[in-house]
């Protein structure tokens, strides 16, 4: 098994958001249909659910979130692969997309501070940290691109592309919303407050009892 240390300095190159934006304009529309099909896949399993003998069942949130996963990876795969500068594959265990080479994207279900929850191994603290990592390509910046589930999991409150340095976000570019209605917020105006407290750097610490506790998503890092 690769071996690597979370904590050698870091050597890629991180995008900031004006210079991932341009690239990320390009799947933008590929990227909204495909984690809301994964997510509408999951409405339809729950519905579904909910006409089997015994009554309806209470998924737990983790598999919720493992269910909307592997259905984004099915999109994902099927709307990316053959796409020209674009890699889908399993790397190392874990699925992801490399971009143009320079920006690699996971899909995962974020909270409201746009943090993924994971089985907190030395695997992922790397790749929350940018570093190095065997069987990752070596050069993009490493994204999240995720959803927020509304309380009932009925819904998508909002779709995002996020780059997180260990515990500080240094952006996040928001990709519309579950309706029809699709919205990029605009990060160069002065008056958006959000990127505002983005640019700065401001650290948002992750709730310290979601470390170790695995969504579903990360199946695949529990090897």
């Amino acid at each position: 098994m690769p071996t690597f240390d979370e904590n050698q300095p870091m050597a890629r190159e991180i995008l900031r958001l004006m210079e991932a934006k341009p690239i990320l304009q390009d799947i933008h529309e590929d990227l909204l249909l495909v984690i809301r099909s994964g997510f509408s896949d999951w409405l339809r399993i729950r519905e579904f659910a909910g006409t089997l003998e015994g009554g309806p069942v209470n998924y737990k949130a983790r598999t919720k979130a493992g269910i909307i996963h592997d259905h984004i990876e099915k999109f994902v795969r099927a709307q990316f692969s053959r796409r020209e500068a674009t890699q889908v594959d399993d790397f190392n265990g874990i699925f992801g997309m490399v971009v143009q080479n320079r920006l690699f994207i996971r899909f995962k279900k974020m909270d409201s501070t746009y943090s993924v929850r994971s089985l907190y191994t030395l695997q992922h603290s790397a790749y929350m940290k940018q570093a190095q990592i065997p069987g990752f390509p070596e050069e993009p910046t490493f994204l999240f691109a995720g959803y927020i589930p509304d309380r009932t999991w009925s819904n998508i409150k909002g779709i995002y592309v996020a780059c997180w340095i260990g515990e500080t976000l240094e952006w996040v570019d928001e990709f519309g919303r579950y309706s029809a209605e699709q919205a990029i917020l605009d990060f160069d105006q002065p008056e958006n407050k959000t990127i505002g407290e983005i640019e700065k750097r401001i650290k948002l610490k992750r709730k310290g009892d979601g470390r170790g506790r695995k969504t579903g998503t990360d199946n695949e890092e529990s090897q």
